[in-house]
């Protein structure tokens, strides 16, 4: 696994993330559409995905100068009590997010890259969504006439699951654009709180093709962990002395254990998988802990780690302070 660098300071962070955060939270607004002048002033969605069955969701947005572009991404939106007890975190991770079969990447160039099974069809339903403000063309198509071949900047954004959809799109993207000999120096990608979709292979090839890639980790918050094996071990660690992971019990496969225990289970179901983050511009931060959310309970440590998960965490790092926050922000 490759050593993730810990950026402890946001003043050496580039402008665009600054756009690209609050482009991530536009995508949980009740409304995007109309919401996104309230939040980036003059920018305009000009593709709109139309939620698949799945819950994935991206939209298209330029700003008012109409050259620079930007591809927003939202992860699926699963049940709310994703982060209420062990049983559901489980199954969100080991079912809904689909990581214990892989399948091969076609898009890289390394020996073996492999992603999700999770992260695959997801990047189906992207590829497949329909634009609801009836343009009739597909998102890959839409950017290449209208951001790629006029040479307009492009930055690629997503929170959680749409970070980890972010980065599978991105290394599908500038595999197709190069390859029909169209440059990809205008592309960024900026993820936020992203799970890794992928295995080494797969990493390696995304840093390779497009350096222009930063990517953001909460230090307190547990999704980006997964499901890479060494950090799931040390989310048993978080948030010591309290809510401890060490002094929760939890129930998994018929065995009651701390919850801490149930962590270094699941490190090693995923240890020959091979997952990993990607390493250009790996920006490790550190949120305070939610002083509400500090007994040693099941119901706090994973209140403590839902908090942790919040956009607003992110853009509070990049200086950018957030309204409230969108009732409904999956993960």
């Amino acid at each position: 696994m490759t050593p993730l660098s810990n950026n402890s300071g946001n003043s050496v962070q580039p402008a665009g993330a600054q756009t690209a955060v609050l482009l991530t939270y536009v995508t949980y607004a009740s409304d995007p559409v109309n919401d996104i002048s309230s939040y980036l002033p003059g920018w305009k969605i000009v593709w709109n995905g139309i939620q698949t069955s799945d819950g994935n969701y991206a939209f298209i947005a330029v700003d008012a100068t109409g050259a620079n572009y930007a591809l927003a991404i939202r992860g699926s939106l699963p049940p709310q009590d994703v982060f209420d007890n062990w049983d559901a975190f489980a199954n969100w991770i080991l079912e809904d997010l689909d990581v214990v079969t892989q399948v091969s990447w076609p898009y890289a160039s390394t020996p073996n890259p492999l992603i999700s099974n999770g992260a695959n069809t997801s990047f189906t339903n992207l590829l497949d969504m329909q634009d609801a403000l009836g343009s009739g063309v597909s998102l890959t198509d839409y950017l290449v006439t209208n951001v790629i071949q006029p040479g307009n900047p492009l930055t690629i954004a997503g929170h959680s699951l749409g970070g980890n959809i972010a980065n599978v799109f991105t290394s599908y993207f500038i595999t197709t654009i190069t390859g029909e000999q169209y440059s990809s120096d205008n592309v960024s990608l900026y993820t936020f709180a992203a799970p890794a979709p992928g295995n080494g292979d797969f990493a390696t090839d995304l840093d390779t093709k497009l350096p222009a890639a930063w990517h953001y980790q909460n230090a307190n918050d547990i999704v980006p962990n997964f499901p890479v094996s060494d950090t799931i071990f040390l989310t048993g660690f978080l948030y010591d002395p309290a809510p401890a992971a060490s002094a929760i019990t939890v129930t998994y496969k018929g065995y009651t254990v701390s919850l801490r225990e149930a962590f270094f289970l699941l490190s090693g179901v995923f240890l020959l998988y091979g997952y990993q983050q990607q390493s250009n511009n790996y920006t490790i931060f550190n949120t305070a802990l939610y002083t509400e959310y500090e007994s040693n309970t099941a119901d706090d440590w994973f209140a403590q780690a839902g908090s942790q998960h919040a956009v607003s965490n992110y853009a509070a790092f990049l200086g950018v302070m957030l309204p409230l926050q969108p009732a409904t922000q999956g993960v």
